[in-house]
């Protein structure tokens, strides 16, 4: 290890997310990470004198390291604001859960209600035709929930264990609490409004109800789905689809050969959403130089595709102002302006700190 990065090391702390210290939590508190063997580097792809405005349009955005959770960005990260449909990825995670217990397989069919095949046909919400009284596969579901993005199909999704809307939701926020995440306002599978969801409503809760948590909370959530559940991502990484004979086309623009496709980074997930509410928000995931990035935008100014420009902006930050660096480090805790108390901590292996260039 060269000495500036050793001196970096000691002197500063990093943002550790704790996926191999503490299960789901994001913390803002320093760790002083001693290295115990040589590291190896990545070079970032631009000068380490770069002065340009990364700046993220929006009400509120954050990035992370998805390994260690380390924050290489956040703004307004800890702000409650509504999701729309990144919604789904708790769901979808809540359907992976009990695939895993058994309850449920791919192949498990779920029969659509009238009410789910009118709600499919509404152009004013994302969604594939559905048949009244036909069955469709969990997989099916899934896959029309995370590639269209389609709110009817998710609706028929969380009923595959015979689940209400009240029920689903709090097998989601059981789910989300496994994350880490702890005060989250879920109301629904989907993010729409309580009134927009019709019959499937939650009664005793206001018409404009709508799902709400933080940018921090969302890379949480994507970042537990990730860790136990990365199949997922061979989904979330289709362009298109065929169900019931019918193709269905991503709406992800930052997918291999889409639109809004970075050159850096090799996007694979994860979630869109909008609504009047929430605006244009988007849960990001990828590879750059081989370490997994999660990002998170919510509410992106000037709305629609904004929310993958603001999105690549957050990877040229990365790429541009940071060069990783792999340790194998004991971890003591510091106290800043106090004494040092060390506790000893259990690593997996080899991690990867990100230095700011500069």
């Amino acid at each position: 290890m060269n000495k500036q990065v050793k001196r970096w090391l000691y002197r500063t702390g990093v943002f550790l997310v704790s996926l191999t210290m503490t299960a789901g939590s994001l913390t803002a508190v320093p760790a002083a990470v001693h290295a115990d063997t040589t590291t190896s580097s990545t070079s970032s792809s631009s000068s380490t004198n770069s002065t340009t405005d990364y700046t993220v349009n929006a009400k509120a955005a954050i990035a992370i390291d998805a390994m260690t959770g380390q924050v290489l960005y956040a703004k307004n990260a800890n702000t409650k604001l509504a999701i729309a449909s990144i919604s789904k990825i708790i769901t979808v995670g809540v359907i992976e859960q009990e695939i895993k217990a058994g309850k449920l397989s791919w192949n498990t069919k779920v029969k659509v209600t009238k009410e789910e095949a009118k709600l499919s046909e509404n152009t004013e919400y994302s969604n594939i035709t559905l048949t009244a009284g036909k069955s469709y596969t969990v997989k099916e579901l899934t896959e029309a929930a995370m590639i269209k993005s389609a709110d009817a199909a998710a609706i028929t999704l969380s009923r595959a264990t015979g689940d209400s809307t009240a029920s689903f939701v709090k097998k989601m926020q059981a789910f989300v609490k496994k994350a880490g995440v702890t005060d989250a306002k879920l109301y629904n599978q989907v993010g729409l409004t309580n009134s927009q969801m019709g019959s499937y409503g939650l009664k005793g809760v206001a018409k404009n109800a709508e799902n709400e948590m933080t940018a921090t909370d969302v890379a949480k959530i994507a970042q537990y789905l990730i860790k136990n559940y990365p199949s997922l991502l061979n989904i979330t990484k289709l362009t298109s689809t065929t169900i019931d004979g019918t193709t269905v086309t991503t709406i992800n623009k930052m997918l291999a050969g889409q639109s809004d496709a970075p050159t850096q980074v090799k996007i694979d997930g994860l979630k869109t959403g909008t609504s009047d509410k929430a605006g244009a928000c988007f849960v990001s995931t990828g590879t750059y130089q081989g370490h997994r990035i999660i990002t998170v935008v919510l509410h992106a100014t000037g709305g629609g595709d904004e929310r993958f420009t603001q999105t690549a902006n957050l990877y040229r930050l990365i790429a541009n102002e940071y060069t990783a660096y792999t340790v194998q480090p004991s971890v003591a805790a510091m106290v800043p302006n106090g004494k040092v108390t060390t506790t000893t901590l259990t690593t997996q292996g080899k991690i990867t700190l990100w230095k700011k260039d500069g």
